[in-house]
């Protein structure tokens, strides 16, 4: 049982960040244009169907398993949050104020509270 919930949270956790990785990557290496950005969900279709089939695992085994589907969303939106808060900053050189940084504690206060 253990493994199973350690499974489910994994593929919840693997599908977040696959879905946070695929907005940084087409904005830093694609151009805002029509062409690019249909080359680039073809480069990455690969991708983002595999995070697509395990997040999908992960809420329907999560569902069962635990019978919250609330608290799984809001793992997801918080590794979500902070991934692309963290990839912006590395690959895209954008800085982060104050008071994103607040939202990012509350988003992870949120999710913690979801999980009571």
């Amino acid at each position: 049982m253990f493994v199973l919930k350690f499974l489910v949270l994994g593929a919840i956790i693997f599908g977040a960040i696959v879905f946070s990785l695929l907005p940084i990557l087409s904005a830093h290496f694609f151009q805002p244009t029509l062409k690019d950005s249909i080359r680039f969900n073809v480069y990455f279709l690969p991708l983002s169907f595999l995070g697509n089939i395990v997040l999908s695992w992960g809420f329907i085994q999560g569902s069962k398993l635990f019978g919250n589907t609330v608290m799984l969303g809001g793992i997801q939106t918080g590794v979500y949050a902070v991934v692309v808060t963290f990839l912006s900053i590395l690959f895209l050189q954008q800085k982060i104020s104050v008071t994103s940084i607040i939202g990012l504690v509350l988003i992870v206060i949120g999710t913690i509270f979801l999980n009571k």
